[in-house]
């Protein structure tokens, strides 16, 4: 190979890696904004499906890992000021629900809520209270 392929081939290399990463950031900031939007149009049961999606994209059956991660990812929200898990397994259903404390910016304001989870064989968002 010369120089000159051996240059365009790391340059065309380069773009494509480039243009991937701005993508991929894309993609996750449009789904943070979709989920403060509704958060700030205090729509928080059409949160759901935004925290279901993040769910079903995580392994099954490790269910104390992934209730940790959705704790991290509600965290690294703009309009989420602090989330806890509040207990695990602690609601006995048929599956088991644990349940996450969420303090959500609403405009300025703090609003704390409670997420129910239910502890499928992938856990999946059931519930605001």
């Amino acid at each position: 190979m010369t120089h000159h392929t051996i240059l365009k081939t790391v340059t065309i290399l380069l773009t494509c890696m480039t243009i991937w990463t701005y993508t991929k950031d894309t993609v996750s900031m449009s789904e943070e904004q979709e989920f403060c939007s509704l958060v700030d149009k205090e729509d928080l049961e059409a949160t759901k499906p935004i925290i279901n999606d993040y769910l079903a994209g995580l392994e099954k059956n490790k269910n104390d890992e992934n209730l940790q991660k959705l704790v991290d990812w509600l965290e690294s929200q703009s309009c989420v000021d602090k989330a806890e898990i509040l207990c695990n397994s602690c609601i006995f259903t048929l599956p088991a629900q644990s349940e996450i404390l969420v303090d959500f910016n609403f405009n300025g304001q703090t609003i704390t809520r409670t997420m129910d989870i239910s502890m499928e064989e992938r856990l999946r968002c059931s519930n605001y209270h």
